[in-house]
C-alpha cells in the first residue's frame, strides 16, 4: 500500500499554477502505486479533473496514468461512490454535438 493521505477534502499546491482542495477522488491502492482520478478545486473557484497515480512513497508520479483491462471494472465502481468525479466524466463522454 502506498503511504499516501487519502481524507476528502485535502489540500494541494502547485507552485506557480495555485492552491485549493482535493474535492473528490476515485482511487484503488496496490502494494506500490494507486491510481485515481480528482476533482481539484483551485482557491478561485475553479474545479479541473486530475488523472494521477502515487507512488509507494505517498508522492504524485511525475509520469503519465496507464489503466490497464483489469483495472476498468474496480475503477468503475470507485467512480460510482464519487458523483463530481463521475459529472466530469459524463461531461467527457457526452455526444450531444
Amino acid at each position: 500500500m502506498t503511504n499516501r493521505k487519502t481524507e476528502i477534502p485535502r489540500p494541494f499546491a502547485f507552485k506557480g499554477i495555485g492552491e485549493g482542495d482535493i474535492i473528490a477522488e476515485a482511487a484503488m491502492e496496490y502494494e506500490n502505486w494507486a491510481p485515481a482520478i480528482q476533482v481539484l478545486k483551485f482557491t478561485d473557484g475553479t474545479e479541473v479533473l486530475r488523472f494521477c497515480y502515487y507512488v509507494k512513497t505517498g508522492q504524485i508520479a511525475p509520469r503519465a496514468l496507464w489503466i490497464n483491462d483489469e483495472d476498468i471494472d474496480n475503477l468503475k465502481e470507485k467512480i460510482k461512490k464519487q458523483p463530481q468525479v463521475r459529472k466530469f466524466l459524463q461531461r467527457l463522454l457526452n455526444d450531444d454535438e
